[in-house]
């Protein structure tokens, strides 16, 4: 074999790229199918960006091991048989895969704005959510514009000093990439902003103006005046998990940004010399990060948010124990229903209270109604069975400002 057909096989990328991204992009199809399983339940619909993030994160792992864990594995076992099936399909499936990472950030953009408009208590926020099966689909049409044409930018290849070797057949760019609207504007501009600089700033704004008010609202407790503290939890909990989601976003990214502006300002520079193997370990170690956040989104959903936890508890322990007895709490509450109390989402708690007063509560003490009435109020929430739901947050969906 000559030394132009021999094929490289660098220990640090078989272990970084094929042994470490595969592990992780197994434990990445475990955790999102679960997690889709869950966020897909009628009792979630507030988790609906959510749920498709780990349907589309399910899909991009189930792709990383035919085509980026492939790409080092056909070099380390140098089939010949391996190489040529490798070449036939990594176009379309590399189409698709960029399209599912792509879309999962637009999903994630999404979610976050929602969280926003939750935390500004914005009157748009009704309007939002009975968009968001169109809003996704916009962004997934979208995605698949800037990302599905990477199958006609490649193609194969003979490499005629090497016939009958396991590099006889190579990829290569086609004669489109030259092109200046497309190689040029669409390709390096177009593709490169949309998809990785302006996710990025426009997340790190949203996460710190998300976090910022959150602040806020906590030092002035105006939001969650009237609301009960079980309630509050949800709230801050829901915040918390996706500011959580976005950093873990943002860090994973911001060496593919690094890199992204590398190409732009200097593109040659990355394909020579010492720079290329510098480059190559950078590409790699982002394809890497990107599937270990897919595979730790179980981890950070059950750590940050206890709705989600209890919902995955029954699911991962088997747990089948009964509900607890419903507990019972004792509510004093003064109010007159001919006069609007405090302010709009005051009004907004207390609407909620008398529908839960004319739907379920039980009148305490005897027959006589007093200027304060005794109520007895089931608490729904102390039940400790994941797969069940209060009405409470049936109730509270209908609601903007209280989700």
């Amino acid at each position: 074999m000559s030394e132009a057909c021999m094929v490289e096989s660098l220990d640090r990328r078989w272990y970084l790229v094929a042994v470490c991204g595969t592990s992780l992009s197994v434990l990445s199809i475990v955790s999102n199918m679960l997690i889709s399983k869950v966020l897909l339940s009628s009792k979630h619909t507030h988790f609906y960006f959510l749920a498709l993030l780990a349907l589309s994160d399910c899909f991009l792992s189930l792709n990383y091991g035919p085509v980026i864990a492939m790409d080092i594995i056909k070099d380390r076992v140098k089939l010949r048989w391996l190489s040529n099936l490798y070449i036939q399909y990594v176009g379309p499936l590399l189409a698709l895969s960029q399209t599912s990472m792509t879309f999962s950030c637009y999903l994630i953009i999404l979610a976050t704005i929602e969280r926003y408009l939750i935390t500004l208590r914005a009157k748009c926020l009704g309007t939002f959510r009975q968009c968001r099966g169109l809003s996704a689909l916009c962004m997934f049409i979208l995605a698949l514009l800037l990302r599905a044409p990477i199958i006609f930018e490649m193609q194969i290849e003979q490499n005629p000093d090497c016939i009958g070797e396991i590099s006889e057949y190579y990829l290569n760019l086609s004669p489109i990439v030259n092109t200046f609207w497309y190689g040029t504007v669409y390709r390096f501009y177009v593709r490169n902003i949309m998809t990785v600089l302006v996710p990025f700033v426009l997340l790190a704004i949203l996460n710190y103006k998300v976090v910022k008010i959150l602040r806020m609202q906590q030092r002035s407790a105006q939001m969650f005046r009237f609301l009960s503290s079980d309630h509050k939890t949800k709230i801050r909990s829901a915040t918390i998990l996706m500011v959580c989601i976005v950093f873990s976003y943002l860090l994973a990214n911001i060496l593919n940004v690094g890199v992204t502006l590398w190409e732009y300002v200097a593109f040659q520079s990355t394909q020579t010399g010492d720079a290329y193997a510098f480059y190559e370990t950078c590409t790699d170690v982002t394809s890497v990060l990107y599937i270990l956040v897919c595979a730790t989104r179980l981890f950070v959903y059950y750590l940050f948010n206890q709705e989600i936890r209890e919902a995955i508890k029954p699911l991962v322990c088997h747990s089948t124990s009964a509900p607890r007895k419903q507990d019972y709490v004792t509510v004093t509450r003064s109010f007159d229903s001919s006069r609007q109390i405090g302010t709009e989402i005051d009004a907004v708690a207390i609407a909620i209270a008398r529908r839960l007063l004319s739907s379920e509560l039980v009148f305490g003490g005897g027959g006589t109604k007093e200027a304060n009435d005794s109520y007895v109020i089931s608490n729904h929430h102390a039940t400790t069975s994941g797969d069940e739901e209060t009405d409470d947050d049936d109730d509270d969906e209908e609601i903007p400002y209280m989700v």
